[in-house]
């Protein structure tokens, strides 16, 4: 447990960065960046603005690191899901019905923290590209799930087959985050099931 000493009235008190990320975390995926105030920071965090500052800089820094915090998280979740869903044409089938398992959760309907602050913020932060970084590690993580699914298929298609998937897996989290019903949200993986077949 990461923990930073600040001053309150005098004394010495301890934080747990982690925690605080967690709750402002939370806050930003519901409130968005811009709705979001220093106050609110306060607040959410019950740590005083100083010792914030002190500990994560600005706002614009302190979402950076909220942002590649989740990433990780995000990346993790796919790279579990990619290793439960194992190899061949139905792994890719199996990974798709994890995903809507994650999808339609109460967490899930919320959409992606980082394809949100992609739209509010087009993809930038100062000293950090948050939207390529996603796109780029996203890829990463779903290349071998298509690589195994033919194995004789050539890196020029697996490439592809990766980056359809990536791109349609950024887009349907926009859909979630727009209030999709789970009925509709299947409906749209279900497409990407019968595209999967025609590989």
């Amino acid at each position: 447990m990461s923990t930073t000493a600040t001053a309150a009235t005098g004394r010495p008190r301890l934080f747990d960065e982690e925690a605080v990320l967690t709750k402002l975390t939370a806050m930003f995926w519901h409130q968005g960046y811009t709705m979001t105030s220093m106050n609110d920071i306060v607040q959410a965090s019950g740590v005083h603005k100083p010792s914030l500052y002190r500990t994560f800089g600005s706002k614009e820094v302190l979402f950076a690191t909220v942002l590649r915090r989740y990433l990780t998280e995000r990346i993790a979740m796919f790279t579990r899901m990619i290793e439960e869903a194992g190899p061949g044409i139905e792994g890719v089938h199996k990974f798709l019905t994890l995903f809507e398992a994650d999808a339609v959760s109460e967490q899930g309907r919320d959409g992606c923290l980082m394809v949100m602050a992609s739209n509010e913020l087009r993809g930038n932060l100062p000293g950090y590209e948050f939207s390529a970084d996603y796109r780029h590690q996203m890829g990463g993580c779903l290349e071998p799930l298509v690589s195994r699914a033919l194995p004789d298929t050539g890196p020029e298609l697996v490439q592809a087959r990766t980056d359809l998937l990536t791109t349609y897996l950024l887009g349907l989290q926009v859909i979630m985050r727009s209030g999709a019903s789970a009925d509709e949200i299947h409906q749209h993986l279900h497409a990407m099931h019968v595209t999967i077949d025609g590989w």
